[in-house]
This record gives structure tokens, sequence and C-alpha cells, in this order.
């Protein structure tokens, strides 16, 4: 399994995903399901993003509780919630395609995406997260202050206890190093 964590392997891999992905649009497209095309395909991507990661994975160290177990498992849980969206879509129990939207609507939230992956860098994860997660709230319309402000810092309490004091994972710290 490690060959497809890197090199011709990884290319491979991504190469059978994207294969994946435009198998499961066209077969969306020319079905009775056309109308659900979008809808099928979102969890497909999501997937498959998650199943390139999983390869990745492989190349972590190999300890029982090492370094590949907690992406291992948000994997897991992203894959099996998929799985359930994509069975329902087949069966038409979801909502038909919406119309064309905002596409910068989406455009922003990529960019608020990248940005967050460079400010963890730079800021540490606890408080770009914070950061992150009330931007993100209000950008979903959620305009009450102390709900986004007791989500945002009830989630980084959790990452704090569970992740770091608990789990002993490394997360980064940025500037906060040298208190934590």
């Amino acid at each position: 399994m490690q060959y497809f964590s890197q090199g011709i392997g990884l290319a491979i891999w991504t190469l059978l995903l994207l294969a994946g992905f435009i198998g499961t649009g066209l077969a969306f497209r020319f079905s009775s399901k056309r109308e659900w095309t979008g809808q099928a395909l979102v969890p497909v991507v999501i997937m498959a993003l998650a199943l390139l990661f999983l390869a990745v994975t492989f190349d972590f160290p190999g300890e029982q509780a090492g370094p590949a177990l907690i992406p291992r498992l948000w994997i897991f849980s992203i894959v099996s919630m998929c799985l359930v969206v994509h069975f329902f879509t087949v069966r038409g129990r979801t909502d038909k395609d919406p119309k064309a939207g905002r596409i910068g609507f989406v455009l922003l939230g990529i960019v608020c995406m990248v940005a967050y992956y460079f400010a963890i860098q730079i800021l540490g994860y606890f408080l770009s997260s914070v950061i992150f997660l009330a931007i993100m709230m209000y950008m979903f319309s959620c305009r009450k202050p102390l709900l986004i402000v007791f989500v945002s810092t009830g989630w980084v309490a959790f990452s704090y206890l569970v992740f770091y004091k608990l789990l002993y994972i490394q997360l980064q710290l940025g500037f906060f190093e040298n208190y934590l």
C-alpha cells in the first residue's frame, strides 16, 4: 500500500479516483437521474480527496497510535458520511440540483480555506481556527455574535483538550509555542 503514497503510485491512484469521478458524472448525466448530477458529484469529490489523503498516510510511520491514526479516523468518517449521502442521491431522496448561484461565494470560501492553511503556519492552529470558524460562520449567515464566539472557542478548547493534551498530537502553535 505504501506504493500509492508517493511518486508514480500516487499519480496512478489520483488518475483512478479522477476516472471514478468522471464515470459518476457521466453515469448521472446520461441517466434518468440527470437532475441530481451535482448532488451526486459533491460526495464523490469529497470521497476522492479523502481517499487521496488516505494514500498519503501510508507513508507515515507505522505505529499503533501514530501520526496516521487521526487522519485515518477522519477519512473513515468522511467516506462513510459521503457514501450515505451518495446512496440517498442515487435513490432520488435528496433535492434536485439548484439553479446556478453565485460562484463568487464559492471562490471566497476557497480563498478563506487557503488563507486558513497559511495562517496555521504563522498564527498557529488555535488562533487561526478561531478566526477561520468565526469568518465562515458569518459567511454562512450566522449573525449571532455570542453563538459565533461560543462555537469557535468551544471547538478550539475541545481540540486543545482532546488532541493536544489527551492524545499528545502536536498541533502547529505559531507564536504561542513558548506559552503552551
